[in-house]
Formats: structure tokens, sequence, C-alpha cells
């Protein structure tokens, strides 16, 4: 517990993520879901980085620097921050690929998504989700090589270092890898877990726009990592950066401002089918209702 309090204290951000990652998921998908996705991403991460600090799979050869032993939790050779930052970077991720991929709907300034069971399971959403993750870390590792230069401090080193501004390409690799098992995994476990059941356990479908939340903590991290690096001085590597992410966000606006983007009454009734427990929020209008909100909405 004492090691555990000095990591928080030594790493606040991480569990300022982790926190606002907790509150998200238990709001929109109840707290066995959101423990569901936790234990399974921080499970295969610790595996995969316990593999490759000794063998070099899947990400590649590096090393921890053990500055911080005995000032922060480790857990078999690794950081536990560093593994648990899995956690938070699969959740945002995977609600990204579920606002792409799903109908809308709004109502003045409470926007929701119309998802159901086969776009959660979808091949689609999957694929997204774990690119979506790797680009996080087209911004989040490179700005972690350079940690003597801000509070993260140097913890670790590749071996050799790679041609992206330090970091090897088998690293994204990696990151792709570990992304695309833990969120299929999650698919098929959540789906036999939850589908059919009540109202999640904590779960606030009332809560207004509670779905984009998971999309606001993804450019949170995001834009947190860009200015870090220009903070740092690391120009060259925040302006790659920006530009990995400009043709991202100019395609994410077109799809998200597409008239054919919110749902109509057919759309309502499947989400309501497969989330019954929401049938009777106050919030859905009949179809024709829904219908003339969706000719107008981008007018």
């Amino acid at each position: 517990m004492h090691l555990l309090l000095l990591t928080i204290a030594l790493r606040p951000y991480v569990f300022i993520f982790l926190a606002s990652f907790l509150l998200i998921a238990i709001v929109n998908f109840g707290i066995r879901t959101t423990i569901l996705f936790a234990v399974l991403t921080y499970a295969v991460s610790l595996a995969c980085e316990w593999s490759s600090v000794h063998n070099g799979f899947p990400f590649g050869l590096y090393h921890y620097i053990e500055a911080t032993r005995g000032r922060e939790l480790w857990v078999l050779g690794v950081p536990f921050m560093d593994s648990l930052s899995f956690t938070f970077l699969g959740f945002a991720s995977y609600t990204v690929a579920l606002l792409l991929s799903s109908p809308l709907y709004r109502r003045g300034l409470d926007v929701r998504l119309l998802d159901t069971w086969n776009i959660r399971r979808a091949p689609r959403v999957w694929l997204m989700a774990a690119l979506f993750m790797v680009m996080i870390d087209m911004v989040v590792d490179p700005l972690s090589v350079l940690g003597d230069r801000w509070f993260l401090g140097k913890i670790f080193w590749y071996d050799p270092p790679g041609p992206h501004f330090g970091v090897p390409i088998s690293n994204y690799l990696g990151w792709y890898f570990v992304a695309a098992i833990t969120i299929a995994i999650f698919q098929l476990l959540d789906a036999r877990l939850n589908r059919g059941a009540g109202k999640p356990w904590g779960a606030v479908p009332s809560m207004p726009s509670r779905a984009i939340l998971g999309p606001v903590l993804y450019s949170g991290i995001v834009i947190f990592g860009i200015t870090m690096l220009f903070r740092i001085g690391a120009p060259n590597i925040g302006w790659a950066a920006v530009f990995i992410y400009l043709p991202f966000l100019v395609l994410a606006i077109h799809i998200l401002t597409r008239r054919d983007c919110y749902g109509d009454g057919a759309a309502i009734e499947r989400h309501l089918r497969d989330f019954p427990y929401e049938r009777e929020l106050p919030v859905w209008r009949s179809g024709a209702e829904a219908g003339r909100e969706r000719s107008r909405v981008i007018a």
C-alpha cells in the first residue's frame, strides 16, 4: 500500500487519466464491464511487457532503468504505471471506434450512440480501436523516450533505438498486436456476459452525452502528449504528431457531420431492442420525430 501511494504521488497524471477512465467506463458500461476491460487489458499488456524486456517480443527489446524502484510500485520487473496506462488508452480508443461506427442521435446538447451488440462486436470496431491506440503511442512513446526532459524521468531505453524519434517500428507493431488481442477478447466476453442483461450495475443511461466522454478522454491524452512535446523543446516530434492527427481529425469531423450518420426511428428501435433498460428515458421521441430531427440536425 505504501508503494502504491508513492506511485500515485510520483505519477499523478497517470492516475488522473485512470480515474477518468473508470468514471467514464462505469457510467457508460457499468462496473462489471469496466472491471473486465481493465483486468484483461492490464494482464495482456503486463505479459507482453515482461516478454519484451526479456526477449524483445512484441514491442522490441528495451530495458527499464531501476532508478525509481523503491519510489514506485513495480510488477514482474515492469513499473506498475506503465502497464496500467494501457487500460485507459485502450478504452479511449475503443470508444472512438464506437463513435465513428454507430448511428448518432441528438436532442439539443444530448448526443447519444445508437449502438447495438452487432456494432460493438463488429470487426471494424476491433480494427479501428487497435489503430487508434497505435496512433496515441506514436505521440506518447517518443515523448517517453525523452522522459529526462520532463517529470516522467528517464525510465527506459530501447536496445537499439529505432528510426521514429528513437522508437523502433516493432514497438508500434507490438501495440497493434496487444490492442487487437485485447479488444477482440473483450468484444467476445462482453457480449457473452452482458448481452440480454438488465441495466448494468453502476451505469447511468440518463446522463446526457455520456457516449462522447470516452472520445473526449482520448482527445485529452493526445493533447497532453503533443503539448508536452512542444514544452520540452521537441517541436519536430510535436509537429509530426500534429500531422499524424490532422487527417484523422478532418475525417472524423466529416463523418460526424454527415446527415446520414444520424439514425432514424428504425436505428433507435434497434438500439433499444438490444438495450431495453434505456427505453423509458425521456430523451427518446417517436420515430417520426427522430426522422425530422435527423433532417434538420445538420441544417
